[in-house]
């Protein structure tokens, strides 16, 4: 019996078809594994927002009784670590060199004092602002500031930034 020849073309298909399909499971299988940044992000970020209950009427008791309630109640240890400080925490203008500052009546010890707070009890610390020249409640924005702001919220121990688009002028959020 003569054996039977598959043309040369066909031979060469199956070989370029199994290096394709063993190159792709060697991508997919390293692709599965590979993170920038390993435990960022294991769950989406769960917590409080002061906004949702209280809009602007906020101040420095209210922040720490909810994280001792949370704390309490078991909801930091199901998971919800973030408690953000969102709109109104600012006073109504920056400082002389263009530091974002909270209101000294509503938090008169100051951010630092309550991210310490927050942290000592397990929380991760949240503020809020915003892109544009002021923030959704007329408070000094982000704008032009950016960099500043950052390196504030920094040394405050800001583990999360809610950043709104109010008052952004023509910014286009796309660009």
């Amino acid at each position: 019996m003569t054996a039977v020849r598959r043309p040369l073309l066909c031979q060469f298909t199956m070989r370029k078809f199994l290096a394709l399909l063993l190159s792709l499971t060697t991508l997919v299988a390293t692709q599965v594994h590979a993170q920038k940044f390993p435990n960022l992000a294991l769950t989406p970020p769960m917590g409080w927002n002061s906004w949702n209950k209280f809009a602007g009427n906020i101040n420095e008791d209210l922040i720490r009784q909810t994280a001792d309630a949370m704390a309490t109640n078991g909801m930091r240890d199901a998971g919800y670590v973030y408690i953000v400080v969102d709109d109104c925490w600012e006073a109504m203008q920056r400082d002389k060199l263009g530091n974002i500052v909270a209101d000294p009546k509503k938090f008169p010890s100051g951010m630092k004092a309550l991210g310490d707070y927050l942290h000592a009890k397990g929380f991760q610390f949240g503020i809020h602002n915003c892109a544009g020249t002021k923030t959704c409640a007329g408070y000094p924005g982000g704008r032009g500031h950016e960099f500043q702001d950052a390196l504030t919220y920094a040394s405050w121990g800001v583990d999360f930034l809610k950043y709104d688009w109010c008052e952004h002028g023509t910014a286009n959020s796309e660009v």
